[in-house]
């Protein structure tokens, strides 16, 4: 059975609401299609379709086959988009975002890197901790941190990065002991829009979610580099993703707390439009990204335990 062909069938069928839509779509036989449903509901051992002599009507199973098989040709255009172009030179204009302080320190190094091996690429990156409208504001890539719920976007995982609270050795001098989310009860916090806002933290124990609720905020700020510096002099604890603060911990100056009750980690991702409306730039940026950004990631990746 040609599953890629499987799969375009099934897709034609949903779209269209037949299977007699979906033969004229695709240009083959009723039969054919007929055949092929049936081959394919066989080989998964489920049903994708309830189906009378008018309707036809998607099943659960059915859903969850429908986008692996739309993520899977997806995946497949692009790939033969890449050597369709690939006697092309990417060049023009290409712009994109990302969030401040990781655009500054990885996606800048990753978009050097890329404009020297395609000198002919011109490249506009706005850095802003919002998130922002591709279509409208003429984004060509957006890299985000945390989870995209965006439908009639492509949300590419290249990574992801954990969150840490930290704090100054001095002032986990003078709060002496820090051994249970119980005990960040009246610590001075630092907080950092976007990582952490309002009175609740959510942390993780035994893999379920912990809210801890904070009573003392000392400072709440929206950039990331004055809620660090609030932290280096002591003023409260921090909670920063892993990229903003881990050189400052391999260097001494900041210190985790609770790391047997770190959340989960929040996926780091392309953002962009689907693969009809990408230029040649940006299919080559991306799969660019896709590398470069992968393993600057790695850093911040591993899970960490205390001993």
């Amino acid at each position: 059975m040609d599953t890629v062909q499987a799969m375009r069938v099934v897709l034609a069928i949903i779209e269209h609401g037949s299977l007699t839509a979906a033969s004229e779509k695709l240009d083959v036989s009723l039969p054919t299609v007929v055949r092929v449903l049936a081959s394919t509901e066989q080989h998964l051992g489920v049903r994708l379709f309830e189906r009378t002599t008018r309707h036809v009507r998607i099943t659960e199973e059915g859903k969850l086959y429908a986008d692996v098989c739309r993520t899977v040709i997806r995946e497949i255009g692009d790939i033969e988009d890449v050597f369709r172009d690939k006697e092309s030179e990417p060049s023009g204009p290409l712009s994109i975002t990302a969030p401040v302080l990781f655009g500054r320190h990885h996606v800048a190094p990753v978009l050097n890197g890329f404009m020297a091996r395609y000198p002919k690429v011109t490249v506009n990156l706005s850095l802003i901790d919002r998130v922002t409208d591709l279509l409208e504001e003429g984004i060509d890539v957006a890299v985000r941190i945390g989870h995209v719920t965006a439908p009639d976007l492509v949300v590419s995982r290249v990574g992801q990065v954990r969150r840490y609270l930290c704090a100054s050795p001095a002032l986990l001098a003078e709060l002496r002991t820090l051994k249970t989310p119980d005990d960040l009860n009246g610590a001075p916090f630092i907080c950092l829009a976007g990582v952490l806002g309002g009175t609740q933290l959510m942390l993780q124990e035994n893999g379920k979610p912990l809210p801890v609720k904070i009573t003392n905020i000392r400072m709440t700020t929206n950039n990331g580099d004055t809620a660090i510096s609030a932290c280096l002099s002591g003023l409260g604890i921090g909670f920063f993703l892993s990229y903003q603060v881990q050189d400052l911990i391999d260097a001494g100056q900041l210190e985790r707390v609770l790391i047997d009750y770190q959340p989960e980690p929040l996926p780091v991702s392309l953002v962009y439009l689907p693969s009809r409306r990408v230029s040649i730039r940006s299919r080559t940026f991306i799969a660019w990204a896709k590398v470069k950004l992968g393993e600057r990631l790695i850093r911040f990746a591993t899970p960490e335990r205390s001993s």
